[in-house]
């Protein structure tokens, strides 16, 4: 089965951001042997940080955007010369990516990352996030989730079930189709007075092992964007969803001049081991919560839908009552975007798509 498709950059994003972008994946594909993993992962790893001091302040980014992604082309083209370095360790001949083969793929990514996180992270910095973010959209969590049967639908490492238990829900079920962040989570649950209320399954969100009109709640917070058929979840969500309940959706909406950054730097990194590039951010020490989000940026693939065509299939899919979460705390892109600060739109364009949803009677 095919990969999710490379959504071509929004029309209106700045041609020198582009072009630059260009040069660098050019440059990356340019490269024949496995001793340029090295320079890769620098540059990679430079780029990335440039943009956590580039978008942070008010100036225009596409002047920096271009300076980082020539520079850094520069140093692949140099990799890339005749004899420099030389092939002794070609690469290889790559097949296709079935079904199967993709969701472990992906499972491996997340879990490898997500059992490094420590306590304090997992379970009291998503609950302090989580309520933040619903409390400036004027809602209590407690009355989403109180008393309710919730599904995380792609609970990873489980740290968004438990901060769900911690609301009150009644009971919350992982779904995930990784079984080391399953393990983890299982672990994890009993850490807590509420993990009694958590129960952690192995499932595909393609095909939900639910019967239907099951459950009062489905959370699922920036995971379908990750998979094979973006709509066949979305239907699937409404299936096991009881009529007149809740679903609280997450996705990537286009994502402007990040967007432009991430997609360019996951192409660049196809012939280089993941494994091999956590490793190198663990051995400099960088914390796991960031690691993590590296490695989405750099590995993860995406599937890029605008904020209209989400809308859409929410409603083709039986959804109505659609409520945008246009606020969230100061680092997420959302937040930024809806305060108007100086070339947020340029950076994020619609940013994270964050919905609660009603499942309509049939």
């Amino acid at each position: 089965m095919a990969l999710p498709p490379n959504v071509e950059p929004d029309a209106d994003l700045n041609p020198a951001a582009q072009a630059a972008a260009n040069r660098y994946l050019a440059a990356a594909r340019a490269l024949h042997d496995r001793s340029s993993w090295a320079v890769q992962m620098f540059t990679t790893l430079n780029v990335f940080l440039w943009h956590l001091e580039g978008f942070a302040g008010e100036e225009d980014p596409v002047p920096g955007f271009v300076k980082t992604f020539e520079a850094a082309a520069a140093m692949l083209e140099t990799a890339a010369k005749p004899g420099f370095p030389a092939t002794n360790f070609p690469f290889g001949a790559g097949g296709a990516v079935d079904e199967a083969a993709f969701e472990a793929q992906v499972s491996g990514l997340f879990s490898d990352v997500w059992v490094q996180m420590s306590d304090d992270i997992y379970f009291d910095q998503s609950y302090a996030f989580t309520r933040e973010r619903f409390e400036k959209n004027g809602i209590a969590p407690e009355s989403v989730f109180a008393g309710k049967t919730v599904v995380d639908a792609g609970c990873g490492s489980g740290k968004f079930s438990a901060a769900l238990a911690r609301f009150g829900a009644a009971r919350v079920i992982g779904l995930d189709i990784g079984e080391k962040g399953l393990q983890f989570a299982r672990a994890q649950a009993k850490k807590v007075p509420y993990g009694d209320r958590l129960e952690f399954r192995h499932a595909s969100l393609l095909e939900i092992p639910m019967e239907a009109g099951s459950v009062d709640v489905v959370w699922s917070n920036g995971v379908i964007h990750h998979t094979l058929d973006y709509e066949r979840c979305l239907s699937e969500f409404a299936r096991i969803l009881k009529p007149g309940g809740t679903l609280f959706l997450y996705v990537n909406g286009r994502f402007g001049l990040f967007e432009l950054m991430q997609d360019t730097l996951r192409r660049s990194m196809e012939r280089v081991p993941r494994s091999l590039y956590q490793y190198f951010l663990q051995l400099l020490g960088i914390n796991s919560g960031r690691i993590y989000w590296i490695m989405d940026c750099c590995y993860a693939p995406y599937e890029w839908k605008s904020k209209a065509e989400v809308e859409a299939l929410l409603v083709k899919h039986g959804f109505g009552d659609l409520r945008q979460l246009t606020r969230g705390v100061a680092i997420d892109q959302i937040e930024q975007v809806s305060a108007g600060l100086p070339h947020a739109r340029v950076k994020y364009g619609d940013a994270q798509l964050k919905y609660l949803a009603t499942r309509l009677r049939s």
